[in-house]
């Protein structure tokens, strides 16, 4: 998330002059500093271009573009790509700068961006929870929940909310009583707004963008181990949807002799089976999104809460890596999706490969 240098320093002076210089950046030894750039930028590359790789990978492969679920994943890795050009390329340019660069234009965009954008991670996440909620659950019903529509709607809805919570008290900064006792900011040394450290901002961000998704993603996330579970052991015998049976059985090729579909006994008990694996594999790929979102972002939420409600302070670098760890995530999500879909993970050999044509033709699109 967007932090100032000064983020927590009570002394209003530090709103003219830079507490972070150049010099003190680097007055460690050379090789620690040369280990910290490396992560940073690191962090930077990977949020980037996997999350780049992610959008040609689903946008070039039909079946992927078709599917409207991947419609979330593309909206997480829109907030994550966000996050790699904005948050964290600017915060790493900073760091080295010692003061900000950039005049006020560009901070007030890269705050409201860097709030934003992880504010919306925070809902692609609990998106992406409620489309596998009514796939496991809801069976013949789930194609009613998978309209374009209808995501278009939530992911718009999203963004909207995350842009007005973030840029309407940045914007009015200026509007705000308790945000103008902080002084002026001298913009060619530090990037800070005072609505910043206004308790009622602190509690809309705590409420909003982690406590709200948190509850709802604890729930679905439950609901959806719990039917996978009764499943699993033949408690719940599983209807095959329309949209999975495209999925198991691929509709004929243009030309193609079609021959008719004879479900069996038999075939329907391998089609409840491949239906189960697939819910199976969809609530994996879940699990390891939330549990790394959770992992990566409650360092932050519960600083935030300490200083918040118990008013305690803490050192710059604290809250510099809470905020990295934060930004982290946007890097690791590429990762899960590659890991668990074996189709994506092929789409990326080959866009990685493209100059490669022999290893092309051995990696054929899976069906």
């Amino acid at each position: 998330m967007a932090t100032s240098d000064a983020s927590i320093v009570d002394d209003t002076s530090t709103y003219s002059s830079s507490d972070y210089s150049l010099l003190g950046a680097f007055s460690h030894p050379a090789h620690i500093e040369i280990f910290i750039s490396t992560i940073v930028w690191l962090m930077c590359f990977l949020a980037v271009s996997g999350n780049l790789l992610i959008f040609v990978v689903i946008l070039r492969d039909k079946q992927l573009r078709s599917n409207v679920a991947n419609m979330y994943i593309l909206n997480l890795a829109s907030a994550d790509l966000c996050v790699g050009i904005n948050s964290l390329t600017i915060k790493n340019i900073w760091r080295y700068t010692g003061n900000w660069p950039f005049q006020r234009a560009v901070c007030t965009f890269w705050t409201i961006m860097d709030y934003s954008a992880c504010m919306q991670g925070a809902f692609a996440v609990t998106l992406i929870s409620l489309d596998r909620y009514f796939m496991v659950t809801k069976f013949l019903e789930y194609r009613k929940y998978q309209s374009k529509k209808l995501t278009c709607c939530l992911i718009t809805g999203t963004w909207t909310l995350a842009l007005l919570v973030n840029a309407l008290p940045v914007l009015g900064n200026d509007l705000w009583p308790n945000a103008r006792a902080f002084g002026e900011v001298n913009y060619s040394v530090i990037c800070d707004f005072g609505v910043l450290y206004i308790l009622s901002f602190h509690i809309i961000q705590i409420v909003v963008g982690f406590f709200v998704p948190a509850i709802i993603l604890a729930y679905l996330n439950c609901k959806v181990y719990a039917n996978i579970l009764k499943r699993s052991k033949g408690l719940v015998r599983t209807a095959v949807s329309p949209m999975q049976l495209d999925t198991i059985h691929p509709p004929a090729e243009p030309g193609a002799k079609n021959e008719p579909h004879v479900h069996s006994t038999d075939q329907s008990s391998q089609d409840t089976k491949r239906s189960y694996k697939n819910s199976r594999k969809s609530a994996i790929t879940l699990a390891l999104i939330v549990g790394v979102f959770f992992i990566c972002w409650t360092p932050y939420y519960v600083l935030q809460f300490m200083l918040v409600a118990m008013g305690i302070d803490c050192s710059w670098l604290l809250w510099n890596g809470v905020s990295y760890t934060v930004w982290v995530n946007s890097a690791i999500n590429p990762f899960i999706y590659a890991a668990t879909s074996p189709r994506i993970r092929r789409g990326i050999i080959k866009t990685l490969c493209f100059w490669n044509h022999r290893l092309r033709r051995k990696i054929r699109p899976l069906h």
